[in-house]
């Protein structure tokens, strides 16, 4: 995700996303916050025309294996990647948007005819799965059975619930503009209305398709040219992360469960199994990680991205058993310099309190 947008007094994007870092509210608080700051992003391509001209970097992995890769200031937000099999095509995770997900379908129809017929979701979050509707004809979206829930219970209402704040947004604009009388006030409020209206309309064209496979243990793709295995590993970033393993090629897609070069999104994790999950990921036996966010990576990235967050228990723990509260932590802790080039600083805050949090309940 890339959580940077402008900000204003009707989108407050940016102080959502302070609040939502901070974590100090109850969960739903946290979720409004969540789907703020999609809001933001959104609206702050709406006007620009960026999804038409955003391509994402396509890149050969190996023969018939390929990744998109987002760059931090494209609204495809998260990775992507696919896999041409025997006569189709599997695609692992579509992008944040519509748009962005017939690009993706665009790119794959420049490298291959075959059909798709497989979508694999990595996990439930809309910078994932939203640019499922892309891809029509019969195409089987597959995921954990967690991720199919969250997709059911979270998801949707939280897209009705943006839109709802996206059209009280509005409203309140149109009282503004016709209450002042400043030009200057009334050009920019114009201004907003159409911006906040474009991103309305592209929202409420957004059909959000949920997986109909869901996958528990693992499910074998018994391709002739190209194998392939889903693995649930375990609890990482959301409790139900899929990883795609494509034993011949020695890749692993994998989604969420590996930042590279980046600090986690963790509104949604499970840090100390996290940790074990990835001590499973490495035990396969893959050359090449897919992440979710940030360039693809070896197995080194994924043991430094692990050593991350073994660090962060090692930061917080000790203050954890001294009794803290978690406001001195926060105060108190700070992010390592050698971690100064990781991509998302402003996760850190919620780093420190998803860890805090966890570390107090299993106590």
């Amino acid at each position: 995700m890339k959580p940077q947008m402008n900000t204003d007094k009707y989108g407050s994007a940016s102080v959502c996303v302070h609040l939502w870092f901070r974590m100090l509210r109850p969960v739903g608080f946290r979720l409004l916050c969540f789907e703020l700051l999609f809001f933001g992003l959104l609206t702050q391509h709406a006007g620009s025309g960026a999804y038409q001209g955003e391509d994402g970097e396509v890149r050969k992995l190996a023969e018939g294996v390929y990744v998109r890769i987002a760059a931090a200031d494209q609204s495809i937000v998260s990775n992507a990647g696919f896999v041409e099999l025997d006569n189709s095509v599997l695609v692992f995770d579509t992008h944040f948007t519509l748009e962005a997900g017939q690009s993706l379908l665009a790119a794959i129809q420049k490298i291959t005819t075959k059909p798709v017929r497989y979508l694999v979701n990595s996990h439930f979050h809309p910078d994932h799965t939203h640019g499922n509707q892309s891809f029509a004809g019969p195409v089987h979206i597959i995921a954990t059975t967690n991720a199919r829930r969250d997709v059911v219970q979270r998801d949707l209402p939280a897209m009705n619930r943006t839109l709802g704040i996206a059209q009280a947004q509005i409203e309140k604009m149109k009282k503004d503009l016709i209450a002042t009388k400043d030009p200057a006030q009334q050009a920019g409020l114009r201004a907003q209305i159409q911006q906040h209206q474009k991103f309305l309309d592209r929202m409420t064209g957004l059909k959000i398709l949920p997986p109909v496979l869901g996958v528990e243990d693992s499910l074998d793709v018994n391709d002739t040219v190209r194998p392939a295995r889903l693995l649930y590993l375990g609890k990482g970033h959301t409790d139900g992360d899929l990883v795609l393993y494509l034993p011949k090629e020695k890749i692993a897609f994998v989604g969420d469960l590996f930042f590279n070069s980046a600090l986690p999104n963790t509104q949604d994790a499970f840090l100390l199994e996290w940790m074990r999950t990835l001590a499973e990921l490495l035990k396969l036996d893959a050359e090449t990680f897919v992440p979710g966010h940030g360039p693809v990576g070896t197995k080194s990235e994924v043991k430094d991205f692990l050593k991350y967050l073994e660090e962060l228990k090692e930061w917080v723990e000790p203050r954890v058993t001294e009794g803290a509260a978690m406001e001195q932590v926060l105060r108190d802790v700070k992010l390592p310099p050698k971690y100064s080039s990781y991509s998302y600083q402003y996760f850190f805050p919620a780093n420190l309190q998803k860890m805090y949090s966890e570390l107090r309940a299993a106590k």
